[in-house]
């Protein structure tokens, strides 16, 4: 069971690294943008430094995917596997478009989560059976979804976007950025340890 982690955020929106401890939840916001290892490295440090943290193989490390930032991405993932070389922590990943659909899984409606990247709109598409599962992102094509009965999240940075307005008041949730909700996606098993790598949409 995951009990104490550490959050790395840097999909370049709202860089951020969060610990929970002993069922307390720190946040530390980071400056947008971070180039060097090196940078990311020192505020990890210092976080965990000033909380008396210990790393070791009960410790878990998680890290944004993506989409957003490929470099912050990269450097997330190469000082997160830095730290589990030297201290033998465990890896998770999740995705932006797991993290905002996580407050509405307890609907156990179909779910269409919804990105923008690029100015190109992207989904997963969320079913639940005995538990949820997602696919990989697609381009956003409404006409592949009109006849489903789904469930539409949008971060809240595009709520004034035409095609968010355009989707029936009562079918979308505009979801607001909190890594606290990590912790429902550990409960319905949308983390991930293999074969962790930047989700990038082109």
């Amino acid at each position: 069971m995951i009990k104490n982690f550490l959050i790395i955020d840097c999909t370049g929106k709202n860089d951020s690294i969060a610990l929970k401890i002993d069922n307390k939840f720190f946040i530390k916001k980071l400056q947008t943008n971070l180039t060097k290892n090196e940078i990311l490295t020192l505020e990890i440090l210092s976080f965990i430094k000033k909380y008396n943290l210990e790393l070791n193989n009960k410790f878990t490390i998680f890290v944004n995917a993506g989409p957003g930032s490929f470099s912050g991405v990269r450097i997330s993932l190469a000082v997160a596997k830095g730290i589990q070389i030297v201290k033998g922590v465990n890896i998770y990943s999740y995705n932006n478009f797991l993290l905002n659909a996580a407050p509405y899984l307890v609907e156990k409606k179909e779910i269409a989560t919804i990105q923008k990247t690029n100015n190109y709109y992207y989904y997963c598409l969320g079913t639940f059976v005995k538990n949820y599962n997602f696919t990989t992102p697609e381009k956003l094509d409404f006409s592949k979804l009109k006849n489903k009965n789904l469930l539409f999240v949008a971060p809240n940075e595009i709520k004034d976007d035409e095609i968010v307005k355009n989707i029936h008041f009562k079918k979308i949730r505009l979801a607001k950025f909190n890594l606290k909700n990590i912790e429902l996606l550990i409960e319905n098993n949308l983390i991930e340890n293999k074969l962790i790598k930047p989700l990038y949409l082109s």
